[in-house]
C-alpha cells in the first residue's frame, strides 16, 4: 500500500497522471467545429480574421458577402419589426433577444433557425436558402461581440483603415510651420515616404516622435541632455551617460567626459524630456478633426 501510494504521489509531482478516457473524450461539444454536412461543405476553418479561440460565434467561419447582404435584407423586411434591427428584441412586441438566443448560439448550419421559423407565430415559410441566408447574418453579428456578451461592433472583423485622407499640399505647409524648425525632408526624414511604405505606421512614427535620426530616443545623440548643478551653484550641461545614487557622468559640449560623486540628491540633476519640443508641436498642431496631422501624413508619404 505504501509502495503504491508513493508511485502515485510520484506520478502527480511528474505531471504524468493519466486522465481518465472518459474525460478525454468530452472536448466536442458546441466548441467543436462543424462536420463536413450541410451546405458549406468544409466550413469549418476559420476565415481569416477571426479569432480561434472561444464560443462558436467567434470561430465559426462567415458566410460569403453576397450571402450575408441577402441575409440582411431579408432580416430587416421579415424580422426586424420584432426582434429590432439590432436584434436585441422590441418589449412591446414580445420579441426576444437574438443574440442572446440558445438557438442562434448553438445552431451550426441554421438547422435550429429553420426549426425556430417553422414554429413560429405567425408560421414563417422561407426556402432553405433564405433560412441559412438570415441564419448566416445574425452569426455575423454575434460574431462582433466581446466575450462578455457586450454590443455587436466591440470586436468588429474585415475591416480596413485608410489614413491617407489628408491633403499634400497643405500638409507641405504645415510641415514648414510647425516640423521644419527640427526636422528636414531632405535631412533626417529623406525618404520617409518609402521607409514607412505602410500609412498607418508612418503616421504613428512622425506623430510619436521617433521618426528621423535627430531627437528622441530612436535619434543618434546617445544619451539624453542634463544640468548637474553643483554644491557652489555651478551648473554643468552635457550628455547624460550615467545617473545614480552615487554617481552622474556626462559628455560635456567639449566632447570631455566629467564624473561627480553623488551624495543623498546632491548634486541636483535635471534631465531634459528629449521629446519636450515634439510634445510642444503636437500641442499647437491639434485640431478638432486632426486635419493637420492627416495633411502632414499625406504629405510624408510622397516623400520617396
Amino acid at each position: 500500500m505504501r509502495k503504491r501510494y508513493a508511485l502515485i504521489m510520484a506520478m502527480v509531482a511528474l505531471g504524468t497522471l493519466v486522465v481518465p478516457l472518459a474525460a478525454q473524450a468530452q472536448g466536442g461539444g458546441r466548441g467543436a467545429a462543424g462536420g463536413s454536412g450541410g451546405r458549406g461543405g468544409g466550413r469549418g476553418v476559420v476565415a481569416a480574421g477571426q479569432r480561434t479561440s472561444g464560443f462558436p460565434q467567434y470561430t465559426r467561419q462567415l458566410a460569403p458577402e453576397d450571402v450575408l447582404a441577402r441575409g440582411k435584407s431579408l432580416y430587416d423586411a421579415n424580422c426586424a419589426s420584432c426582434h429590432a434591427t439590432d436584434m436585441r428584441g422590441v418589449l412591446s412586441k414580445n420579441g426576444p433577444n437574438l443574440l442572446r438566443s440558445t438557438e442562434t448560439f448553438s445552431d451550426k448550419q441554421g438547422e435550429l433557425v429553420a426549426a425556430s421559423l417553422a414554429k413560429h407565430n405567425p408560421a414563417i415559410n422561407f426556402p432553405q436558402s433564405d433560412t441559412f441566408a438570415i441564419s448566416d447574418y445574425i452569426h455575423s453579428i454575434q460574431a462582433t461581440m466581446s466575450n462578455q456578451g457586450s454590443p455587436p461592433g466591440r470586436n468588429p472583423v474585415g475591416l480596413s483603415y485608410n489614413v491617407l485622407v489628408g491633403d499634400p499640399k497643405a500638409g507641405a505647409t504645415a510641415f514648414g510651420k510647425l516640423c521644419a524648425s527640427c526636422h528636414s525632408v531632405t535631412g533626417d526624414l529623406k525618404g520617409i515616404g518609402a521607409k514607412y511604405d505602410d500609412p498607418k505606421t508612418l503616421q504613428n512614427t512622425w506623430v510619436s516622435g521617433s521618426a528621423g535620426g535627430g531627437g528622441g530616443r530612436g535619434g543618434g545623440g546617445g544619451g539624453q541632455q542634463a544640468t548637474v548643478t553643483l554644491a557652489n551653484g555651478q551648473k554643468l550641461e552635457g550628455r547624460l551617460i550615467r545617473k545614480d545614487d552615487f554617481l552622474v557622468t556626462l559628455i560635456l559640449a567639449d566632447g570631455t567626459r566629467k564624473s561627480i560623486t553623488r551624495d543623498n540628491g546632491v548634486p541636483k540633476v535635471d534631465v531634459k524630456d528629449p521629446q519636450e519640443a515634439h510634445k510642444k508641436m503636437i500641442l499647437l498642431m491639434d485640431d478638432p478633426d486632426n486635419k493637420n496631422m492627416h495633411d502632414i501624413t499625406a504629405y510624408l508619404a510622397t516623400i520617396k
